[in-house]
């Protein structure tokens, strides 16, 4: 076992002391990516934009993520997880703070003189590219720091309490971006791109110390590896079933459930605070309950969430509740199952492959945003039940390739 693998195991303690920063970091900028989500099919409305432009803005989003995750990991690796995340946070919110000055000249003047269509197309694919770039440095270098300090039986939880950080994120900022919408959409993503300062100045009171700072010739790790392709496959499909249900949930709230533009902001909200008590709830549960294999929180996670998803087809105009409700359901699966992947994969490599094995992980997070809301967003022209029978036919694969594979020994 080597040095690295020694010292991860004999501090837990210092694990829990330097998480909050992280969690902190986390919550900050999973906010700040959810208020978009959050105004996303309004803004669109407004700005001249169809489904299709907000999933290939969704999208370009995952293809930046996609490739930038590797050189996040090995950044971690040479240049030290703390620095990786400062970067990662001020790239986040100086492209965030773009965004908003550009949708708040877009839509000057009460919206009368909205620019051309490609000018709107263009803008915003740069910026929500930039931001996804920099988002991506955060999970990459936070779960390495995690596996340096935690001792694999209690990965899965570190994971988790990481995990729901991010979905109190989840959880308050739709909601309020919603009601900052109502008076003006800019105001909503300024708040936002300035949050994640509170995660930048968190950081500060962690210490880049010993073998953990800096690490030299970093590995590389494909997600073709034997020792990472189920766990990888399932994160991906994971993923993916969030970003199409999220991508067409505006659009889907204003079709189908009948609610107005100016208040279907509010109500996207409500369905993604739902989801996020949901991830809250699950994800706490995944964090006492230790005995649990990821494997088994993976299996019966992508069963719940796929039964919650498509319970979502129930929901008429005069029910919008029930779409909160099926959206709830549908985190519980995913709380259990996202931390799950994250330990699973985690477990099944060497110490000294830890940011390399997170840099992989989060490239299936990264496809997903390229493949899904672009997938998602054709579906749903199709027909605005199509999305969210596709995600009950994806976990439900999840679910049938989970139950042939077998738990396989830690390699940390």
């Amino acid at each position: 076992m080597s040095t690295t693998s020694v010292e991860s195991l004999q501090a837990p303690a210092d694990a829990g002391a330097s998480l909050l920063p992280l969690l902190l970091a986390n919550f900050a900028m999973v906010a700040g990516t959810y208020a978009f989500v959050t105004i996303a099919g309004p803004m669109a409305r407004r700005m001249h934009l169809e489904p299709l432009h907000i999933g290939a803005i969704i999208g370009v989003v995952g293809l930046v993520w996609m490739a930038v995750a590797p050189r996040w990991g090995r950044a971690a690796d040479t240049r030290g997880r703390l620095s990786t995340m400062r970067a990662a946070i001020v790239g986040f919110v100086a492209s965030s703070l773009l965004l908003a000055g550009y949708v708040g000249w877009a839509l000057r003047d009460g919206g009368s003189a909205v620019p051309p269509v490609w000018a709107g197309l263009v803008a915003l694919l740069v910026t929500r590219a930039a931001m996804g770039g920099c988002y991506a440095g955060l999970p990459v270098a936070a779960t390495a720091w995690i596996a340096d300090r935690t001792p694999a039986t209690g990965r899965a939880a570190a994971i988790a309490r990481f995990g729901a950080a991010g979905a109190i994120g989840v959880v308050l900022a739709p909601p309020l971006a919603g009601w900052l919408a109502g008076f003006d959409m800019t105001l909503a993503l300024a708040v936002f791109a300035l949050l994640p300062l509170v995660g930048l100045v968190g950081l500060r009171r962690l210490r880049a110390d010993g073998v953990h700072a800096v690490r030299q010739a970093p590995p590389r790790l494909k997600p073709t590896d034997p020792r990472v392709r189920l766990p990888w496959c399932s994160a991906f499909a994971l993923y993916s079933a969030v970003m199409i249900a999220n991508s067409v949930l505006g659009f889907y709230v204003i079709d189908r459930l009948h609610v107005r533009t100016g208040d279907a902001s509010m109500v996207v909200g409500y369905a993604l605070g739902s989801a996020g008590l949901g991830l809250i709830a699950t994800q706490s549960l995944v964090g006492r309950l230790r005995a649990v294999a990821p494997l088994q929180w993976l299996r019966w996670g992508a069963l719940a969430g796929g039964a919650g998803f498509v319970s979502a087809l129930a929901a008429e105009a005069a029910h919008p509740l029930l779409l909160c409700a099926s959206y709830f359901v549908a985190a519980c699966g995913m709380g259990a199952a996202f931390p799950a992947v994250a330990a699973l994969a985690s477990t099944r490599v060497e110490p000294h492959e830890q940011a390399a094995c997170a840099g992989a992980m989060s490239m299936a997070q990264g496809l997903s945003m390229v493949v899904a809301p672009l997938a998602g967003t054709m579906l749903y022209e199709l027909h605005p039940a199509a999305p969210f029978v596709s995600i009950g036919v994806v976990l439900a694969v999840v679910f049938v390739a989970t139950c042939g594979a077998g738990a396989r020994a830690p390699a940390a």
